[in-house]
């Protein structure tokens, strides 16, 4: 039987905050809650997860635009019981259509606005962290 990895036991925050009248960025607190140092590597910017949304309980699609741009490896290293903020360009915003021109780092809600939740899981290879929630 192997060890669980030290970055299993870590926990995730999601962070929606409105970006102007229109849009909402979003980034994520993450929490080590396990006994040794934990180092996260990704890549910046940051945009290493799957979100999905749902409204009323009823899954709203998201357009997501394709970016090609450059990356730059990153750590996050988080002491015992620390916290760090992964940042991410990505903006969200409810339309029946996608931006045009499209803007890569804006993300569309199929519809009017409406209470959401998100539900985001963080892809980094070797790192179990659980899907992050947030209401808004």
């Amino acid at each position: 039987m192997t060890a669980p990895s030290p970055a299993a036991s870590l926990a995730c925050e999601l962070i929606i905050e409105h970006q102007g009248p229109e849009e909402m960025s979003i980034h994520f607190v993450l929490t080590n809650r396990t006994g040794a140092p934990a180092t996260i590597h990704y890549y910046l910017p940051f945009m290493q997860f799957d979100v999905r949304v749902t409204a009323g309980g009823v899954e709203r699609s998201i357009s997501q635009p394709a970016i090609d741009l450059p990356v730059q490896p990153a750590d996050l290293t988080l002491p015992i019981g620390g916290r760090g903020t992964l940042e991410t360009p990505i903006r969200l915003r409810f339309a029946s259509q996608p931006a045009v021109p499209p803007d890569s780092f804006v993300w569309t809600i199929a519809g009017e606005p409406a209470p959401i939740e998100v539900r985001a899981t963080i892809k980094l290879d070797g790192i179990a962290i659980p899907p992050c929630t947030a209401r808004f």
